[in-house]
């Protein structure tokens, strides 16, 4: 019959838990104990709180990243500036220029209207002591009937006025604030004030010639002219340049 377990000491009864300290060959002290760092060393030092500590805080001399700070990993925040390349901003830095009323344009645009309207109200050509005015070209092509040219009769009855009114509104929308659409105006004006030239020049033409076919003598574009003819060239001239010089820049 083999001799009852007596333990070495430092050994355990039979149901004790085995200390570590007395564990042949082990470094792993007990919890409570000196040496044994616990939960300490793993929060102050290690992995615990801060994912990787700060260069020279922990025991260990590991580097902790900038990105790394406590409570585990914080991702980088990407700051929005007004004016640079902040993120989700695109490119702020670039703006377009930002229009404002072309002053100089306007005050062009409002002479020509005035020499133009004023140019349709006073006489056209002094024959022999007598006025000739817009409207009356226009009451003598009326009473031609048929037989009256087709573009001297629409110029005095409603084409002159149509291009007045373009030209005008046009060159004031020119120099107005309105984006790209300024861009059209500034285009469109010149060429409405040379259309009102032109077709103010071909309308007396065509006038005079049929004047000339039925025995009139000593007439033409400019033969016995007075300031009213010279006043609506110029208005459309004007009126038409005025459109040139468009919104200013801010």
């Amino acid at each position: 019959m083999s001799a009852p377990y007596n333990p070495a000491p430092g050994g355990h009864q039979s149901g004790d838990q085995p200390s570590w300290s007395g564990y042949p060959g082990s470094n792993y002290p007990q919890q409570n104990q000196p040496g044994y760092g616990g939960s300490e060393e793993y929060q102050q030092g290690g992995y615990g709180q801060g994912g990787y500590s700060q260069p020279g805080s922990n025991q260990y001399g590991g580097y902790q990243p900038s990105g790394y700070q406590q409570g585990g990993y914080q991702q980088p925040s990407y700051s929005q500036q007004q004016g640079g390349y902040g993120y989700g901003q695109g490119y702020g830095s670039y703006s377009q220029p930002r229009q404002t009323f072309g002053i100089v344009g306007l005050i062009v645009a409002v002479v020509g209207a005035a020499v133009l309207i004023s140019g349709f109200f006073l006489s056209w050509y002094k024959v022999a002591g007598q006025e000739i005015k817009f409207s009356d070209i226009h009451k003598d092509l009326n009473a031609a009937g048929s037989v009256a040219p087709a573009l001297p009769k629409a110029y005095f009855g409603w084409l002159a006025w149509v291009l007045l009114a373009l030209v005008i509104i046009t060159a004031v929308l020119a120099n107005l604030p309105i984006g790209s659409s300024a861009l059209i105006f500034r285009i469109v004006a010149p060429i409405v004030g040379l259309a009102g030239v032109l077709l103010t020049l071909l309308a007396l033409n065509s006038y005079f010639d049929k004047a000339k076919d039925v025995g009139a003598t000593d007439v033409g574009i400019f033969k016995h002219s007075a300031i009213g003819l010279y006043l609506t060239l110029a208005g459309f001239v004007i009126a038409g340049v005025a459109g040139v010089f468009g919104p200013r820049r801010a």
